[in-house]
């Protein structure tokens, strides 16, 4: 896990990647209940235990970006997020 760790904080240094972390205890707008993809402001995703669902109208894609937005005030970003990872990673490696 150490190296998956590794791997996601030099993506941070891609210019065309903005990887945040949530910190673990962080309290959070709610609990993602389920992986949901934000596509445009036409389109979103959602995939639960029993299938995916496709959303197109713009009240249910609007409350996927106010919860992913939730999400990103209380994330780590850049420097901060690749401290949190190092912390991680070094965790993983200190259990072998």
């Amino acid at each position: 896990m150490a190296v998956q760790i590794d791997r996601l904080a030099s993506l941070t240094h891609l210019p065309n990647v903005r990887l945040g972390v949530i910190p673990v205890g962080t309290r959070t707008p709610g609990l993602p209940l389920n992986t949901f993809t934000i596509y445009d402001d036409r389109m979103a995703t959602a995939e639960l235990t029993t299938g995916s669902i496709v959303f197109r109208d713009a009240r249910d894609i609007r409350a996927y970006l106010d919860e992913f937005d939730g999400y990103e005030e209380q994330a780590l970003f850049d420097e901060a997020a690749r401290e949190k990872l190092r912390e991680w990673s070094s965790s993983c490696r200190d259990d072998l």
